[in-house]
């Protein structure tokens, strides 16, 4: 009988969590012959990710909650926060992430992680080493890519992350790489219909700096008077989960995705903010210029005004 692994992605799964765990398990289970590779999600999947899945015509992966006595392949994160319930019980196999390494687990595995804009560039070049690649999983990889580097707008992005994607776009019949970017960016910028806790969650990732919990999401728009009218109501939902869940601070972070620029609205210690950035927080809310990354222009800065303290 065959073992049973499951490729996840982080809680709150993006595009590049999905379509990597999908991709890797296709992968894996093309390569094995003693395992079989399951692709799982540990939330909802966005709009976004809804949209690219139904593009290349894919099943979302199953929902798994809990991670007690699994094997597991993580993809797309390495801190446990981040991930499954009970994961510190689970048996990791593997790890390919490209985020910051916050990661310690009792048994030697195998463990990659590079500087690269997307996960799913990692994963694409060990399909095309191969040779094994068909056009539904190049179009899944393509759209993480994008997703991931915001059309290349992101300072994520490197070199390698374009070339894959021209790679990937050829085999996956994608003319205009920048056009189908924008249609995947704006599947996901509408807020319209979504409770504020909805808003808030669909990309919220939880940190630990210092023994101090700081939760950060990112939502991405179009035009910033979408969410005009929604501020208050944000401010008052991150009230609550900061009191609820002993937060020290929660920023969500609104990205316009056109003009390349962020607000962040701050509840909690807003020093740090403060801090972090040089610049004054005012009506829990500050403005950055040229700000899209959350992993490369807002986490480094909030973690080192921690350790600075």
């Amino acid at each position: 009988m065959k073992d049973v692994i499951y490729v996840i992605g982080h809680r709150n799964p993006d595009t590049d969590s999905i379509c990597s765990a999908i991709s890797l398990a296709h992968l894996k289970n093309k390569e094995s012959e003693n395992e079989t590779y399951i692709p799982a999600r540990t939330g909802e999947i966005n709009s976004e990710t809804e949209f690219v899945l139904n593009y290349f015509n894919l099943d979302k992966p199953k929902l798994m909650t809990n991670g007690k006595n699994k094997k597991i392949v993580m993809v797309d994160h390495n801190e446990f926060s981040q991930s499954i319930d009970d994961i510190e019980n689970a048996e990791i196999i593997e790890v390919i992430d490209h985020h910051k390494i916050n990661f310690n687990f009792s048994s030697p595995i195998t463990f990659h992680t590079e500087p690269v804009g997307c996960t799913a560039t990692m994963i694409a070049e060990r399909y095309l080493s191969k040779r094994m690649i068909d056009k539904k999983i190049a179009g899944i990889l393509l759209a993480a890519i994008l997703s991931d580097t915001v059309v290349f707008k992101s300072p994520t992005t490197t070199e390698r992350d374009k070339k894959m994607a021209k790679k990937l776009a050829q085999i996956a019949d994608i003319n205009n790489l920048e056009a189908f970017g924008m249609e995947i960016k704006k599947a996901k910028a509408s807020l319209k219909n979504m409770a504020i806790p909805q808003i808030i969650n669909m990309d919220f990732k939880e940190y630990d700096f210092c023994n101090n919990k700081v939760g950060v999401s990112q939502v991405e728009v179009v035009d910033f008077s979408e969410v005009d009218k929604l501020r208050n109501d944000l401010l008052s939902e991150m009230r609550k989960m900061k009191k609820e869940g002993n937060y020290d601070l929660i920023i969500v972070m609104l990205t316009n995705i056109i003009k390349e620029c962020s607000e962040l609205l701050v509840i909690g210690d807003t020093k740090k903010v403060e801090t972090a950035f040089n610049k004054k927080v005012e009506n829990n809310s500050i403005f950055l210029e040229g700000v899209v990354s959350r992993k490369k222009q807002i986490i480094p800065q909030i973690e080192k005004a921690y350790d600075g303290a």
